[in-house]
């Protein structure tokens, strides 16, 4: 009899762990089941905080979570990507950065935290230029002023990290052109056209303005891509003005590596789901090249 209720409970138990076991979809709920992160290596105020907030409602909607922005700002987007290669891989920390952070950073620091390796690329969400900015009220009226001022004295501009896009961009004309300017880093876009409207610096260099163009703020010398840019297409490339530079920047959404391919193909199509629905208002808010033709790289 004793034996006989040993193997009793014994039975019990394997019953339970065997229930426990092969009933993965009873303990687990669907993806996403809780809010998502969303990390932004640079501050507020800049091309990134601006394109994140035209498509949070929208994604928001599609996956019924919230998205939550969290800024990581500093060493060029760096601090926010290392911050999410060591996050967990469950889809539920994303990060949001540019091609410098892939490209520039890795292969100009050492010891950043992270290997591109360390994140899986989820979707391209837009393509821009890099634009040039001075004060409105600058008496560098165009880049040629710029440069020829440039050769006599030292110029400051800001870009929003060491290494960045920007920055390696301004190295490059220096050279091309004949001068050698102070490069001033920020932690962001935003603070970088906020030095250049105080005037402690002669010029800002990084993508969308943000709303900071226009009398009394600032103007665009010239832009980077190999056409013309949306929002004024009045002004020059610089491949136009006589200098072949083609810097742009694309932004990415990224997940940590190892993160279930399920889940990142359901950010990928929410993503895209927002982009054929709000299409035109999307392009209004932010007139960059890519918005209508967009690409998306998908994990197989």
């Amino acid at each position: 009899m004793k034996t006989k209720g040993k193997r009793g409970v014994l039975f019990a138990v394997l019953f339970g762990l065997l229930a426990v076991a092969f009933s993965p979809a009873m303990a687990q709920s669907p993806y996403p089941d809780r809010p998502i992160d969303l990390v932004i290596g640079y501050q507020p105020g800049g091309a990134m905080d601006f394109i994140q907030a035209v498509y949070k409602d929208r994604v928001t909607k599609i996956l019924g979570q919230p998205i939550a922005s969290l800024f990581k700002p500093g060493a060029g987007g760096a601090i926010g990507a290392a911050y999410v290669a060591k996050s967990k891989p469950d889809g539920y920390t994303l990060y949001f950065g540019s091609n410098a952070t892939m490209v520039f950073i890795p292969l100009t620091k050492k010891d950043i935290g992270y290997v591109p390796e360390d994140l899986t690329p989820i979707c391209n969400l837009t393509l821009s230029p890099n634009l040039l900015c001075v004060k409105d009220d600058s008496p560098y009226k165009t880049l040629k002023d710029f440069i020829e001022a440039a050769k006599t004295k030292k110029m400051k501009y800001a870009t929003y990290g060491v290494n960045s896009g920007p920055h390696i961009l301004m190295e490059a004309l220096g050279r091309l052109a004949g001068f050698k300017g102070t490069h001033i880093p920020y932690p962001g876009a935003g603070p970088a056209y906020v030095a250049c409207l105080g005037g402690h610096v002669d010029m800002a260099v990084s993508t969308g303005t943000g709303g900071m163009v226009g009398p009394g703020r600032l103007r665009i010398l010239a832009v980077t891509g190999e056409q013309r840019y949306d929002l004024q297409p009045e002004i020059p490339t610089l491949k136009e003005i006589g200098y072949n530079i083609v810097v742009p920047v694309m932004f990415y959404l990224w997940a940590p590596k190892d993160t279930p391919g399920e889940n990142i193909q359901k950010i990928a199509d929410a993503y895209k789901k927002a982009t054929e629905e709000g299409r035109e208002e999307i392009r209004k808010t932010w007139p960059a090249w890519s918005i209508p033709s967009i690409s998306w790289k998908r994990r197989t």
